[in-house]
């Protein structure tokens, strides 16, 4: 009980401590861990442990360092769309028939920040 209480507590202070880490980041620190445990079954031996901890310190950070060029190609990919939205609003009269009573547009701007220029 007392080693899954220590477990569960490890791995929660490891999960926070990526708070804030670009996806390189977090990619090589998980690799890195994924690798040592791999090391450690298949050597046996601390010399396995290392290797396998810096393999999977590479392929991690490989593996978010695309995820990271894939996230800023999309903010640049987003600057300059537009979108504008029209509500037309509607009443009914004591007949049952519709009448519009007006009509309001709403446009804004996307960029790498969000959207922006409500009107």
């Amino acid at each position: 009980m007392n080693k899954t209480i220590l477990g569960l507590t490890l791995t929660a202070l490891a999960t926070t401590s990526l708070l804030g880490c670009t996806k390189t980041e977090e990619g090589a620190t998980w690799g890195a861990g994924i690798g040592a445990l791999a090391g450690q079954a298949i050597g046996g031996d601390t010399g396995g442990t290392l290797i396998g901890a810096g393999i999977g310190a590479l392929v991690g950070g490989a593996v978010g360092n695309s995820q990271d060029q894939e996230a800023q190609q999309q903010k640049a990919s987003a600057n300059g769309s537009t979108i504008r939205r029209t509500t037309i609003q509607e009443t009914l009269d004591a007949n049952g028939n519709v009448i519009k009573t007006g009509t309001t547009t709403t446009t804004s701007s996307q960029t790498s920040d969000g959207y922006t220029g409500l009107e």
